[in-house]
C-alpha cells in the first residue's frame, strides 16, 4: 500500500519489525552505556504513529536536529551515532552532562512548536548495570502534550481519542513545516 501523505513515504512496518527494533534499541543502549558507564545517553527515535515511519524530509529534519544538539553540547559530546532504519531514523549522543540537566533542556526542545514535537528524546544512564531512564514524571515536569489537543499524549494514545488518520495528517503537516533552530 502506498502512502497518501506528502512526507511519510517509506515502507509500511509490521509489528514484528517494531518489536525487533525495540529489542535492538535496548541492547544498543545498554552496550553504549556499558562502554561509557558514567555518561548520560540521549537516544532519539521518531514519534510517528502508524505503519509508515520514514521519508526523506523526515530523515533530513532528524539529521538537522542531531547536528544541532551535538553542536549545543559541544565538547561534552563523547560519542555520536545515527541509524537510518526502516522503522525510522534514530540517533544517540553520549554526553558528559548530568542526566537531569539534559532531560530538562530536551523537554524544552521537544515543546517547541513544529517539528521538534515529533522528537522522542530519551535520557538514559546506567544504574547497577541496568538502563535507567530519566523521565518527566521523575523530575516533576509536565506530561508530553498530544499533537492534536494538547492534553496528555499518553492518555490520548491509550484511549485512541484521535483517529490514526487525524494524527498522521498532523504529523505530515509538522514534517512539511520542518524544524528551525530557535
Amino acid at each position: 500500500m502506498s502512502s497518501t501523505f506528502q512526507n511519510l513515504t517509506g515502507p509500511e512496518i509490521t509489528l514484528p519489525q517494531m518489536l525487533a527494533t525495540r529489542d535492538w534499541r535496548a541492547a544498543e543502549q545498554l552496550a553504549v552505556l556499558q562502554a561509557h558507564p558514567s555518561a548520560t545517553l540521549v537516544w532519539s527515535s521518531v514519534r510517528i504513529p502508524g505503519p509508515i515511519k520514514t521519508g526523506p524530509q523526515l530523515t533530513q529534519q532528524y539529521q538537522a536536529i542531531m547536528i544541532n544538539l551535538a553542536h549545543q553540547y559541544g565538547a561534552a559530546v563523547l560519542v555520536q551515532m545515527s541509524f537510518d532504519r526502516p522503522t525510522g531514523f534514530e540517533f544517540y549522543l553520549v554526553l558528559d552532562v548530568p542526566a537531569a540537566q539534559v532531560k530538562r533542556a530536551l523537554i524544552q526542545f521537544e515543546q517547541q512548536a513544529g517539528f521538534a514535537q515529533l522528537c522522542d528524546l530519551d535520557v538514559l544512564t546506567l544504574d547497577a548495570g541496568n538502563l535507567k531512564q530519566t523521565s518527566r514524571q521523575g523530575l516533576a515536569l509536565p506530561v508530553r502534550p498530544c499533537l492534536i489537543c494538547g492534553g496528555d499524549a499518553k492518555a490520548c494514545s491509550r484511549s485512541r481519542k484521535h483517529g490514526l488518520l487525524e494524527v498522521q495528517q498532523a504529523v505530515d503537516g509538522l514534517i512539511t513545516e520542518g524544524w528551525r533552530e530557535v
